[in-house]
């Protein structure tokens, strides 16, 4: 077998297919130990070309790119600052040239069908309607995830509590130094729906987490597991979250309050 067609295989085993247009979380260690037990010759780079290649210019692939360094008042250059999502987001932030969002916490790398107005906004909110989060679900797409929890990969959750004002959280502005693609700099100011800290906001979505594994809402031939590719339509996810919310039933099942902590 080929190496391409055991990524093939590995990407239709969480139900991702060719044209799909969907956001891909990842932690690459686990299947770059495989890949290596089983003697394939490759890099990361020809990992990330292939599941571009699997993926298809009509379908749209979505890599997060995020650093928080903003948050702490460091510089953000588009082009040269490094994703903090794992190594093999870094190799798919440099194979991306232009083709990276705007917002200097939240940016994305695109490939494929690329919406590039989406692309080119300046999305102040970074969960907001004028986010990627927001066009994936206009175009019924889907979140996939490889080898890690909800808790360390699913933001669109945030997404939907941003759109519903969840009452755990708030908008804050940072404002920082700004280096475009011309490398101009400039003061900006980017938007988070951020956790309301002082009530003791701890994000907790290992619940949430369980109830779409509950409902076949995510797809994986390991069902129930957190082990290897699975995914979930977004329109399937905005619905579940929203229902939690309207229910008053978030606490618990999207955050927590972590009372030793709480001023």
């Amino acid at each position: 077998m080929k190496i391409s067609e055991y990524l093939c295989e590995f990407l239709k085993n969480g139900n991702i297919n060719k044209n799909d247009r969907l956001i891909f979380h990842s932690d690459i260690r686990i299947l770059y130990k495989d890949l290596i037990k089983k003697k394939f010759k490759f890099t990361l780079n020809d990992i990330a070309d292939h599941f571009i290649e699997y993926i298809g210019n009509k379908g749209t692939l979505i890599i997060p790119t995020f650093n928080f360094n903003f948050c702490n008042g460091e510089n953000f250059s588009i082009k040269n600052t490094k994703s903090q999502m794992g190594v093999l987001s870094e190799v798919f932030r440099k194979k991306a040239g232009k083709n990276r969002s705007w917002h200097p916490v939240y940016s994305f790398v695109i490939f494929g069908n690329i919406p590039m107005d989406y692309l080119n906004k300046k999305n102040y909110s970074a969960y907001g309607k004028s986010s990627l989060f927001h066009w994936l679900t206009l175009s019924d797409g889907k979140i996939a995830i490889v080898d890690l929890p909800d808790q360390n990969s699913m933001t669109y959750y945030h997404h939907v509590e941003e759109l519903m004002n969840a009452s755990w959280r708030y908008h804050k502005d940072f404002e920082g130094d700004y280096i475009n693609f011309d490398n101009i700099k400039e003061k900006t100011a980017a938007r988070i729906f951020v956790r309301k800290l002082s009530d003791g906001i701890v994000t907790d979505v290992k619940n949430m987490e369980k109830i779409l594994w509950k409902k076949r809402l995510y797809k994986s031939k390991n069902n129930f597991s957190q082990k290897g590719c699975r995914s979930i339509k977004v329109q399937d996810l905005k619905k579940e979250v929203t229902h939690i919310i309207n229910s008053n039933k978030a606490e618990g099942i999207l955050y927590k309050i972590n009372k030793l902590i709480k001023k």
